[in-house]
């Protein structure tokens, strides 16, 4: 692993877990086990280390699943991430838009690609895209309640994809069915 990406995976962690007020750029690289001179030398400021750090909604693009299987697919690598200790995205949502130097301007863009790469992927086509944004909703409080709050700890993993799996499956028919 480079060292711009175990600074980027702290990062991300440290970011997500406190948020952007929360972390300075020593606890990142103490986490990266790297100096912090080295981290602004690759990402100049903390403002642009916290921007690289920003969830992806590419997480949706490699996905290859028919449409009556996509709640199962979104949920099931939700819980892939957590079980490898990666980073996710869903559940940084809050604090990227919160922290954001610009919280209004974050807030509406990362709301437009999220919703646009969910529309696209589930076949949403109305004006609103209501569908889509209650999917968003849905994996952004999966996301954090299953890092954050550890709701459903216990649960088998196979179980839980198939219930909460469901849940997201009826908005995304629901979406795909609209007129």
């Amino acid at each position: 692993m480079s060292s711009q990406d175990a600074i980027l995976g702290s990062a991300r962690r440290l970011f997500g877990e406190r948020g952007y007020r929360g972390v300075t750029v020593r606890d990142i690289a103490a986490d990266a086990g790297v100096s912090a001179a080295l981290v602004m030398k690759q990402f100049i400021s903390k403002e642009k280390l916290f921007a690289a750090a920003q969830p992806n909604e590419s997480l949706l693009t490699d996905l290859d699943v028919p449409p009556s299987e996509l709640g199962r697919a979104l949920v099931f690598r939700v819980l892939m991430r957590r079980e490898r200790g990666m980073q996710e995205p869903w559940a940084m949502i809050p604090f990227v838009v919160r922290d954001a130097p610009d919280p209004d301007a974050a807030r509406a863009e990362i709301r437009e690609r999220y919703l646009a790469a969910v529309a696209r992927v589930m076949g949403d086509h109305t004006p609103d895209r209501r569908a889509a944004a209650t999917v968003v909703a849905l994996m952004t409080g999966f996301g954090e309640t299953v890092r954050t709050l550890g709701l459903f700890d216990g649960w088998e993993f196979d179980d839980l994809v198939a219930h909460f799996g469901a849940i997201v499956q009826a908005q995304i028919d629901a979406g795909t069915s609209a007129p």
